[in-house]
């Protein structure tokens, strides 16, 4: 939109010197005969009504005979002490001096200049554009070769992402060498490093090309276990429907992905349980679910089709940003920094410390949690020795009969040890 400093659009263009201008620009000008009237009418003294304007046809305009410029600074009003009601008018663009200061009738100096570009800068402008639209048509292609080559939805999401990042960033997809200076320039765990280096990898594989990846090492951390009142304080301090979603976080302790994807169908009101649809090549599961989460799932509105928490193709970072900032006013709220260091894979960690703190069963944690390798259930055996070491109350149950034995394993009771001719066993109390 063309503006002058009164703030009115530039709807007319001056016969004269092809200055465009308003209607208050035009009663300035009213007097000095820069504009035609219909019928050829005697101009008026004072007023202004756009109806006695006669418009101009921009595309039938006959080429002035004086194009040249202006003098720096004279004023528009002033070409001939009679009306000038020629057809022609100098074209927009071709002022050499005004049109590099000035928008066309706009009198101040910060107006946008409308004058011609550089036809180098031109150039250089298409040629990024093409070479743009060129690097974003071979990320598309890639993504739809992962596809073809059966990868997660999830995976090629991420891959492409990582590639538009690097490339947003300077790196050029046809020079292995730059990428390596890209991925180390950035400010990223060396788990997200490696990432990017699969994600060029199979880029690369797709064309038959090949490079030397640089391999991070990645250094395996204990992660963040917060108390479960704490868990409890953001849960409450959420929306609602963020509130229902960290409540199936906590009670299923699967992965954020798991319960982003979940659907209706998924869970059955009846016999309280959740049916979980495994990624990251885990193992199927059913959860059973408390009458509390079920009763706030009942409550959540069912905005998304088939789905509880999202539309099929919306991704889970949304929703991620949006907890970060409910996360970070719940924690001035409340003035505890502890809670900024729970993330929605901190919820699956306090279950399986939790389970395995509770049963001491290690395969009952590894078959909840959807596991395959029993590697991956072994950290919570570690965190629970850490944080619960000399903490733990048990109940004790003395057996002296075979059937007392037989009713305190099947109730979950562990042997200890013998006491005067009796079995003494325990368990862990919940």
């Amino acid at each position: 939109m063309r503006k002058t400093v009164f703030g009115d659009v530039q709807r007319y263009l001056c016969r004269d010197c092809g200055f465009r201008f308003s209607s208050n620009v035009f009663s300035h000008f009213l007097k000095k005969g820069n504009v035609a009237f219909k019928g050829g009418s005697e101009l008026p003294d004072s007023g202004f009504d756009s109806s006695d304007v006669q418009p101009v046809n921009f595309l039938s305009r006959k080429k002035p005979q004086d194009d040249s410029a202006l003098v720096f600074g004279e004023d528009v009003g002033s070409h001939g002490s009679k009306p000038q009601f020629s057809t022609a008018g100098k074209s927009i663009n071709s002022f050499v001096l005004n049109s590099r200061e000035h928008q066309v009738c706009a009198s101040t100096p910060k107006a946008k200049n409308l004058g011609k570009t550089n036809p180098l800068m031109e150039k250089a402008q298409r040629e990024g554009t093409v070479q743009t639209a060129n690097i974003k048509g071979k990320i598309i292609e890639y993504s739809f070769w992962l596809l073809k080559q059966a990868y997660a939805k999830s995976t090629i999401e991420g891959r492409a992402k990582l590639l538009r990042i690097l490339v947003k960033r300077g790196a050029n997809l046809y020079d292995p060498e730059s990428l390596k200076g890209i991925i180390a320039k950035q400010k990223w765990c060396n788990g997200r490093k490696n990432n990017a280096c699969d994600a060029y990898s199979s880029f690369l594989k797709m064309f038959g090309g090949k490079w030397e990846a640089p391999v991070y090492k990645c250094i395996r951390k204990i992660p963040f276990i917060p108390k479960e009142a704490e868990i409890d304080q953001l849960i409450a301090g959420c929306s609602k429907r963020m509130s229902t979603f960290l409540q199936t976080l906590k009670e299923t302790g699967a992965r954020c992905g798991e319960i982003w994807w979940l659907k209706w169908e998924d869970i059955d009101f009846e016999s309280h349980t959740i049916n979980i649809t495994p990624e990251k090549n885990s193992n199927p599961r059913v959860i059973r679910a408390s009458k509390k989460l079920l009763g706030m799932l009942s409550q959540l509105p069912r905005n998304y089709g088939d789905r509880v928490f999202s539309f099929p193709h919306m991704p889970v970072d949304h929703h991620a940003r949006s907890f970060c900032l409910q996360r970070k006013r719940i924690a001035n709220k409340t003035g505890n920094p502890r809670l900024l260091k729970i993330h929605f894979h901190t919820f699956r960690h306090w279950k399986g410390t939790m389970l395995y703190h509770k049963t001491k069963d290690t395969y009952f944690v590894m078959q909840t949690l959807g596991h395959k390798n029993i590697k991956n259930t072994l950290l919570y055996i570690q965190l629970e020795e850490a944080l619960f070491q000399g903490e733990q109350d048990y109940i004790s149950k003395v057996a002296k009969t075979e059937n007392e034995i037989c009713r305190l394993v099947e109730a979950g009771f562990e042997y200890v040890t013998d006491f005067d001719g009796s079995k003494i066993f325990r368990k862990p109390k919940l």
